[in-house]
């Protein structure tokens, strides 16, 4: 924090959170209450991430945000309800207005959980420029009141949002419990998506058939994830992600009009993860993919299958781009992956991140 006569300063670092199991749907759409319990690792912060500073002082007539230096018209209803919050709760009530300064150093709204880095931010430079009470549970709270995956962000490590009580969230391991689980992040497609998730939630709700028989299961298959990650099952753990990302494209699929949110580079990728999983003799799982809320998958693999995998996706998603450090990185294809009979997509990737789990926001 910075003090500079009466104006004061804060700013966070945030990264996104990726789910394993995927929260779709809100109870309450004003407090966003999520129909059901949801599970995610936070990113570490050295590639994904959001900083947001938040400023005020008694010469301020209004509240300004700027995005990525850009002054925004007016703010958003969402961000707008975060400041009265924050107003409600603050001691000092001679402080009126802030100026917000947010940047991303990756895409915003195109199912990256950019949403969630920002808000979490956000939330916790306000908590702490202003001195609130309770500073976790109220981070929490206010992120989640901007964008309820948010509230997943606050803390690093696996993490768990649940649907009852104050629909917070708590860490149940943190960043060193599987220090050798690694994410390669393939971006296919940076553009905004079609659909925002807050609109195809409610969408779903409305009309999926498919979305009550999903929620009967969530709680099963989280219990069951918590113990692979407790003891390191890298099997089930792949089994449980994937079949649960499959779901919830298929509860989309079942809203109408549909959303569809995978793309013909997404499902090239689902079944080059199969076909490598396929070739270990032992049947050992070496990776697992997830898709958020749009067409770019998140694979989870452990450290000693990385390069192994990186060169799988050189050969198959070959790129001009010179600049490219992961691919170059690499080596050329095994021969023992020569079995798999799949199209070679050249320059289908945007960009190849690879990266870990994070230990959580820090005020910087």
């Amino acid at each position: 924090m910075s003090d500079n006569s009466d104006c004061l300063s804060v700013t966070c670092q945030a990264s996104p959170n990726i789910a394993l199991i995927k929260y779709w749907g809100k109870r309450n759409e004003e407090l966003i209450l999520p129909d059901n319990d949801s599970l995610s690792i936070t990113l570490d912060l050295g590639e994904l991430h959001s900083d947001t500073t938040v400023s005020t002082s008694s010469s301020m007539t209004c509240d300004t945000f700027y995005f990525d230096g850009i002054q925004q018209t007016k703010l958003s209803k969402r961000m707008q309800k975060v400041l009265d919050e924050v107003r409600r709760r603050a001691k000092n009530d001679q402080i009126k207005f802030v100026e917000i300064r947010s940047h991303n150093t990756f895409p915003a709204s195109s199912g990256l959980a950019s949403s969630a880095s920002a808000y979490a931010s956000l939330a916790i430079a306000l908590t702490k420029l202003f001195n609130l009470e309770n500073p976790q549970s109220t981070a929490a709270y206010l992120a989640r009141i901007g964008s309820g995956s948010a509230v997943r962000s606050v803390y690093g490590g696996f993490v768990r949002w649940s649907s009852e009580g104050e629909c917070l969230s708590s860490c149940i391991y943190p960043v060193e419990h599987w220090p050798e689980l690694r994410l390669i992040i393939l971006i296919f497609n940076s553009s905004k998506k079609p659909v925002s998730s807050t609109d195809a939630m409610q969408r779903t709700r409305e009309t999926s058939t498919l979305f009550q028989a999903r929620l009967s299961t969530v709680n099963d298959k989280i219990e069951k994830l918590i113990q692979a990650i407790k003891i390191k099952d890298f099997n089930t753990f792949a089994k449980i992600v994937m079949m649960d990302s499959s779901q919830f494209h298929a509860v989309c699929m079942d809203t109408y009009p549909p959303v569809i949110y995978l793309n013909e580079q997404s499902k090239h990728l689902i079944d080059l993860v199969h076909a490598f999983n396929k070739t270990d003799e032992n049947e050992t799982m070496k990776v697992a993919y997830t898709f958020d809320a749009g067409p770019n998958p998140f694979c989870f693999i452990r450290e000693e299958h990385a390069d192994e995998f990186l060169s799988l996706l050189k050969h198959f998603y070959p790129s001009n781009n010179d600049n490219d450090n992961v691919h170059k990185q690499v080596s050329n294809i095994d021969g023992n992956f020569s079995s798999i009979n799949l199209p070679i997509m050249a320059n289908a990737l945007e960009r190849i991140v690879l990266t870990k789990i994070g230990s959580g926001p820090k005020i910087i």
